[in-house]
């Protein structure tokens, strides 16, 4: 069996692979994709868990397995090797071997070892073939022993044998010693980086009711060099720590742009499954198997809910209030533009009720029409069953507040008094709900007030008022600083 036509770009011989790129060394083991099973555990830092079976032939004795399609980026250390139902199977040695990304490293492995040169016409048919020694492959520079001359750089294709123990792709090896001849699932488990995924959110929020439709993706990105067909995937939120890592650089990622959506969101089950706890982590397990495949981005669905309540809220910011400066006593005609904000729980009786992984939520409002448009985005943080999220979308345009400073006075020597004024404004056609929220940084405690309001934090208190359809609001307090 011989490597056809393989071309390095020297001066004047060529060494082409041609529907060969991918043959490697036979081995005595068979490692095909039948019964092949796939189970990636990703994390979002860039690195996953791979298990990876294969059904493979054992002989009695010394059996010599190989192993491809693996990571190009994968840790060797982490390597695990394992035979489920034969118990006398045991792995002496393992070997990783990285292949070759190019003819010219595919020749460098060829030297001092035999190859043909094969002469052709203008026609391209074979002319004149001669055997020799491989002794220079370097770049734009070949020489190869043939009897008792040194041919450099000839106009020739150099035929390399494919059967000659050389690997061209990445390839893990075992050494193998069996009691008995036996076919055996063989389970390979390693680290690797170039897997990754990111979590984003997309939420439609009711027109005539407090509820949205929100949904998971998780975005996988694969850099390996390696394809993973119908595997079983689970997503891992949470850091854990790693003690080392393959400092092999990942491939250059082809086209970031290339989505390819894995499954029809049609044929997903309405609930995914729960995510799972792995020690102090959460896995993600996804409902369907999908082929993940190398340099590019896929994306997959990992959960919905269909009815998740929220509040929506308008904040208003002031400017802080310190004892030292006043932020309130320029222009009270100033505007403050109000934010809109939504907040939820994730609970099981809001409609959602499992820990939600970080990541981007994106919003989204039918209009008048019914057609759905963009509102805004914001992050969340990993949240854990029960806690509160909340989330601050955009400026409004016809919600807003007015404040400043109506008197002050020095009280003693470390403390000041200051009297505020906030208006409220609503041109909106409803009634609605405002926040407002005012910094004080430290030491202050509120005197008097026209409405009751709640220490938000150490530096700040926060009011809430409602605020009439086209109408105004107005906010008084009196606060110690000192």
């Amino acid at each position: 069996m011989k490597l056809e036509h393989c071309l390095l770009g020297a001066v004047a011989a060529v060494l082409v692979i041609s529907g060969c790129s991918r043959a490697v060394a036979q081995n005595e083991a068979t490692n095909g994709e039948k019964g092949r099973e796939v189970e990636l555990v990703i994390y979002s830092q860039n690195f996953a868990m791979v298990r990876d079976v294969r059904q493979v032939d054992l002989k009695k004795g010394a059996t010599h397995i190989a192993i491809q399609g693996v990571s190009k980026v994968l840790d060797q250390n982490s390597v695990i090797y394992s035979f489920p139902k034969v118990a006398s199977a045991k792995v002496t040695s393992t070997t990783y071997d990285l292949g070759t990304s190019d003819g010219s490293q595919l020749l460098q492995r060829f030297l001092g070892k035999q190859i043909d040169l094969v002469y052709r016409g203008d026609d391209g048919k074979e002319g004149a073939r001669e055997s020799g020694v491989l002794q220079v492959a370097d770049p734009g520079n070949i020489v190869v022993k043939v009897g008792e001359r040194l041919v450099v750089n000839p106009k020739a294709t150099i035929e390399a044998p494919a059967d000659a123990g050389i690997v061209t792709i990445p390839q893990l090896s075992a050494s193998v010693e069996s009691d008995a001849d036996t076919s055996s699932p063989l389970s390979v488990n390693y680290m690797t980086q170039g897997l990754s995924w990111s979590a984003d959110y997309t939420a439609t929020l009711e027109s005539d009711k407090p509820e949205m439709h929100m949904e998971c993706w998780a975005t996988v990105t694969n850099t390996t060099g390696a394809d993973f067909p119908d595997a079983t995937i689970r997503f891992v939120a949470g850091s854990p720590n790693r003690l080392s890592e393959n400092r092999a650089k990942s491939p250059r990622f082809l086209d970031a742009e290339q989505h390819v959506y894995l499954g029809s969101p049609s044929r997903m089950p309405g609930e995914s499954p729960s995510p799972q706890e792995m020690g102090e982590l959460y896995a993600y397990p996804y409902s369907s198997k999908a082929t993940v495949v190398q340099n590019q981005m896929n994306r997959v669905r990992m959960m919905e809910s269909s009815s998740v309540k929220i509040a929506k809220f308008y904040a208003v910011s002031v400017p802080p209030l310190m004892k030292e400066y006043d932020n309130l006593s320029g222009n009270p005609e100033r505007r403050i533009s109000a934010t809109l904000g939504i907040n939820l729980t994730n609970g099981k009786s809001e409609g959602l009720g499992n820990p939600l992984p970080a990541g981007a939520v994106r919003f989204y409002e039918p209009d008048s029409k019914g057609v759905i448009r963009y509102m805004g985005a914001a992050a969340i943080l990993d949240t854990p069953k029960d806690a509160r999220a909340s989330f601050t979308l955009s400026n409004v345009f016809n919600v807003y507040g007015r404040a400043k400073q109506v008197a002050g006075k020095q009280i003693d020597k470390r403390h000041v008094s200051r009297t505020v004024e906030i208006k409220l404004n609503n041109e909106k056609a409803n009634p609605v709900e405002v926040r407002v929220v005012q910094p004080f940084g430290e030491n202050w405690k509120i005197s008097n007030q026209s409405h009751p309001g709640a220490k938000l934090n150490a530096g700040s208190n926060q009011w809430t008022l409602e605020v009439p359809a086209g109408g105004e609001a107005k906010l008084t307090y009196t606060v110690i600083l000192g």
